[in-house]
């Protein structure tokens, strides 16, 4: 390989972690924006969208994705998010009343190629939620995410989110990772 097609080959690496980069803080100034239905329209249609249960193990223990027991927070495909958008978006869900205010931080983005034209997208991510002055919840996780190149942005063909937490402290799980 010569020295030129050794720097487009970086070239073009560091360009498509630029672009997922730009994907991800844009999808995260949707929802902390609130626009729940543009979030949405960033999923494909046949997507998956699962945050399985995470339990504290020992080393030499495995668990599968959907845990030990299969379990999961959510595991969602895009008609099922679509009902959770309308009710957050809807203004009648109680436990949204008043709105909860949110911040999505990304970070750790790492992004390779699938056979395809796929894209293989992980990152890091904390989330801050703020609600009636008392209710303050932080999550942390990971997530791993099938990509699909549209036009000259993505959309989410799969996401599936490892929050750390073994024990989820929130009222509730009002809040999209």
């Amino acid at each position: 390989m010569s020295a030129l097609q050794d720097t487009r080959t970086a070239l073009d690496a560091l360009m498509l972690q630029h672009r997922v980069e730009q994907f991800y803080y844009a999808e995260a100034a949707l929802i902390d924006g609130r626009d729940f239905m543009a979030w949405l329209n960033l999923f494909t249609d046949d997507t998956r969208y699962l945050v399985p249960i995470h339990r504290n193990t020992a080393v030499n223990e495995f668990s599968d994705s959907l845990g030990d027991a299969g379990l999961a927070h959510f595991d969602d495909d895009k008609s099922v998010l679509q009902r959770r958008v309308i009710r957050m978006a809807s203004g009648r869900a109680w436990a949204e009343d008043p709105p909860s205010i949110q911040r999505h931080l990304i970070t750790n983005v790492q992004a390779r190629q699938l056979e395809g034209g796929e894209l293989d997208a992980r990152s890091c991510f904390q989330v801050h939620r703020y609600r009636l002055d008392r209710e303050v919840e932080v999550f942390t996780g990971a997530r791993v995410d099938v990509l699909r190149p549209d036009g000259e942005s993505f959309r989410i063909a799969s996401r599936t989110v490892y929050l750390d937490h073994a024990t989820v402290l929130a009222n509730n799980l009002n809040v999209f990772f």
